[in-house]
C-alpha cells in the first residue's frame, strides 16, 4: 500500500474506505472504472480534514456529491475519490411579524451543507412551508449546482468555502472560483409561501 494512503487510512480507520471501487455505482450515467480509494466524507470536519491531507501530501483526489453532473471514464481514477455527503440543513433566522393571529414567517435564513442534495432541500422547504417551485426539479447537489444554476445563486446569501490554501473563508456568489475553491456550506434567503 502506498504510503500517502496509509496515513489518510491511519486518520480515519481502514473501514471508512474502498480499495478499487467501481464509481459507476455512484454516478446517474452508470458509468466509470474503479476509483483506487474511495471515501465517503459525512461531516464538513471530515471534508476538511481529508482534502487539506490529500494537498499536503500531494494526493490526487476527486470531489463530487450526486453523481449526477460528471462522467468518470471507464479507466477509473489514479488517486483517492471523495464522495461528499454532508448532511445539515438548519434555520439560522426567521423574518416577519407578529400580529393577533400568530407568526406569520415572511423570509428564512437557512444554511445547508454542500453534500444535500437539492431533493432533500426541497423536502426540508416544503416542511417549513418556505417557496421551493423552481428549485424542485433540479438534479445533484448544493455544492455543485452553486457553480452552475444561475436561479439557485439568486437565492445565496453567503458561501463557505475552502480555498486553495486550505483555509475556511466566507464569499459571495460572485467571488466563488470553479476548480479552485471547494464549497462546504451555503447561506440561503427563502421567501415563505404566499
Amino acid at each position: 500500500m502506498d504510503s500517502k494512503y496509509k496515513l489518510i487510512i491511519d486518520s480515519f480507520g481502514v473501514e471508512r474506505f474502498k480499495f478499487n471501487e467501481p464509481l459507476k455505482n455512484f454516478t446517474v450515467l452508470q458509468v466509470g472504472g474503479p476509483a483506487e480509494l474511495f471515501f465517503v466524507a459525512f461531516t464538513i470536519s471530515e471534508l476538511v480534514k481529508i482534502i487539506k491531507m490529500c494537498r499536503q501530501l500531494k494526493l490526487n483526489f476527486f470531489l463530487f456529491g450526486t453523481g449526477s453532473k460528471f462522467c468518470m471514464s471507464d479507466l477509473g481514477y489514479s488517486g483517492l475519490v471523495i464522495k461528499n455527503r454532508t448532511k445539515n440543513i438548519q434555520t439560522i433566522s426567521i423574518k416577519g411579524k407578529v400580529t393577533k393571529f400568530g407568526i406569520g414567517v415572511e423570509e428564512a435564513i437557512i444554511e445547508v451543507d454542500s453534500g444535500v442534495s437539492i431533493n432533500k432541500f426541497c423536502e426540508y422547504l416544503q416542511s417549513q412551508n418556505l417557496e421551493l417551485d423552481l428549485l424542485k426539479d433540479i438534479p445533484g447537489s448544493i455544492g455543485g449546482n452553486l457553480f452552475l444554476n444561475r436561479f439557485l445563486q439568486t437565492k445565496v446569501k453567503s458561501i463557505k468555502v475552502l480555498d486553495q490554501m486550505s483555509e475556511i473563508e466566507d464569499v459571495s456568489v460572485g467571488d466563488l472560483k470553479l476548480g479552485k475553491m471547494i464549497i462546504l456550506s451555503a447561506v440561503f434567503r427563502i421567501k415563505a409561501k404566499s
